[in-house]
């Protein structure tokens, strides 16, 4: 455990601006390489497209419950966040597109390992208009490692179709919102008309 915690430490380190502005890019590089090579830090949540959502019943924000079989039946949209992440709060609005796009023929939901009060009180300042589940951070371990955000593309039979990572940063922000909202947009209008 120790040796887990110093390494994340390193990484945590190495990765932060001050430190690698000081750097050239070649030694950027090959330390960002040495830890993508490391399995320990691969995101194992991609072992999980085409197989079946883990099923749950967790309870939303208002306090009801909601359970996995209650979305079969059409697409679902599921995004993982937390109220401290500036990549979730950045892709909130291309989010809020899709939910206003496809309203009830897709499923939408967020899904956070954070409590009802930090939520609500994120949510009296910021719109995100998807049913919110909070305090599911052991459901989240069924996921196995990621970073955040992540968007989940679901089908009719729960069959987890693709994984999303954060808006593409390799592009200017508008430019960056519509690649992820048309990427998005067209799997889940091609899930809505299978039958």
């Amino acid at each position: 455990m120790k040796i887990n915690n110093i390494i994340l430490i390193i990484i945590t380190v190495f990765s932060s601006n001050l430190f690698f502005g000081q750097m050239n890019d070649s030694i950027k590089k090959s330390i960002m390489e040495t830890f993508k090579n490391n399995n320990r830090f691969k995101e194992t949540i991609y072992e999980l497209k085409g197989k079946e959502l883990p099923s749950f019943e967790l309870t939303l924000l208002n306090g009801e419950k909601i359970n996995s079989e209650s979305l079969k039946g059409k697409p679902t949209l599921i995004n993982f966040w937390f109220i401290n992440c500036p990549y979730c709060i950045q892709e909130i609005p291309s989010l809020n597109d899709l939910k206003t796009k496809f309203k009830n023929e897709v499923n939408f939901l967020s899904i956070t390992f954070q409590d009802k009060k930090e939520v609500t009180e994120f949510l009296k300042s910021n719109k995100f208009n998807f049913k919110h589940v909070v305090d599911s951070r052991q459901y989240l371990t069924k996921f196995g490692r990621f970073g955040y955000p992540k968007t989940l593309i679901i089908d009719k039979n729960l069959i987890i179709k693709d994984i999303e990572k954060k808006l593409p940063s390799d592009t200017n922000t508008k430019k960056g919102e519509e690649i992820f909202k048309t990427k998005i947009s067209n799997l889940l209008l091609e899930l809505k008309n299978v039958r």
